[in-house]
């Protein structure tokens, strides 16, 4: 018997349990209904995520050339 709160965690399983096996597309709708802004959250921050990576590249490309672009340059200076 475990206990938190004063509620008795392996009863609640059982009724949950008991719940879903009665009405199972209830029980999926309430698990979608407290999942779903999670989901949104979880969109969100792949999607900014996903831009700083690209940003990123842009920036180490951006940087590689301009070293490129002065290593070129100060071969012709040496000339």
């Amino acid at each position: 018997m475990v206990t938190v709160f004063g509620y008795d965690l392996n009863e609640y399983l059982q009724s949950t349990i008991k719940f879903a096996a009665t009405n199972p597309w209830q029980f999926i709708y309430y698990v979608l209904l407290v999942l779903s802004p999670l989901f949104l959250i979880s969109a969100i921050l792949a999607w900014k995520l996903a831009k700083e990576i690209q940003h990123k590249e842009k920036d180490k490309k951006r940087k590689a050339k301009r070293e490129a672009n002065i290593a070129k340059t100060r071969r012709h200076k040496a000339d």
